[in-house]
């Protein structure tokens, strides 16, 4: 069975990252006091009053789970698996497509330089600028590529990448280090890069065929 990972290449940039990716420069460009601006201070402020000890709880543990090292190990697992499956060229992709996307996502947020939210509501110690945010990206890229890796379609591929970024998202505005523009931000990246990095994989080589032959994978691309 082939890999699902990567969509069928073609001669455009897919759609649907050229929509993220304008969706995200969108987010970034608007100043503190436009309509996005005002709706990320009232929902900050909103949320900083309501906090409970269990929802700080909660919150403090679903953002653990988008720092380095679990993500790391999740994507390794999924990895592995893959290679498995697929062999090493298909089956890494997802792993280098998590870490370059972790790079480029720092150089984005340090040309942006926006502002977290004041250090008044912090809960945790956050590092470097706000938008887009990590560990929203980290999340839903590891999410995305481990089901990838595990033969996800791209429609499963992005419904978890959604999914995981909506939670660390949440967690994050909880604890009051993020705007929910930042989160949005941090979404619109991975889905983004994800589709970036679908198109750009380079297709397999058809294996050889015959009863001598080894056995390989097909090369065959279907849509994630």
């Amino acid at each position: 069975m082939p890999s699902d990972w990567f969509a069928a290449g073609g001669p455009g940039v897919p759609a649907g990252c050229v929509a993220a990716f304008a969706g995200l420069v969108a987010v970034a460009a608007q100043p503190p006091d436009s309509w996005l601006g005002r709706i990320d201070t009232a929902v900050i402020g909103m949320v900083a009053g309501a906090r409970t000890a269990a929802a700080v709880r909660a919150a403090r543990v679903v953002s653990a789970l988008a720092e380095p090292g679990p993500a790391a190990a999740l994507l390794a697992t999924a990895t592995a698996a893959a290679v498995r499956r697929v062999g090493w060229r298909e089956g890494c992709a997802p792993f280098l497509t998590v870490a370059a996307g972790m790079t480029a996502r720092r150089k984005l947020s340090g040309a942006v330089a926006r502002p977290r939210p004041p250090a008044a509501i912090w809960l945790v110690e956050p590092e470097g600028f706000s938008l887009p945010s990590r560990h929203t990206a980290l999340a839903a890229l590891t999410a995305g590529a481990c089901a990838g890796a595990l033969g996800a379609g791209r429609g499963t591929s992005h419904a978890a990448a959604l999914l995981a970024s909506a939670a660390v998202g949440a967690s994050r505005v909880c604890l009051g280090v993020h705007w929910p523009s930042d989160v949005l931000a941090g979404w619109l990246f991975a889905a983004g890069w994800l589709d970036l990095c679908r198109w750009l994989q380079p297709p397999l080589a058809e294996p050889a065929s015959g009863p001598g032959a080894p056995a390989h994978h097909t090369a065959g691309r279907s849509s994630l």
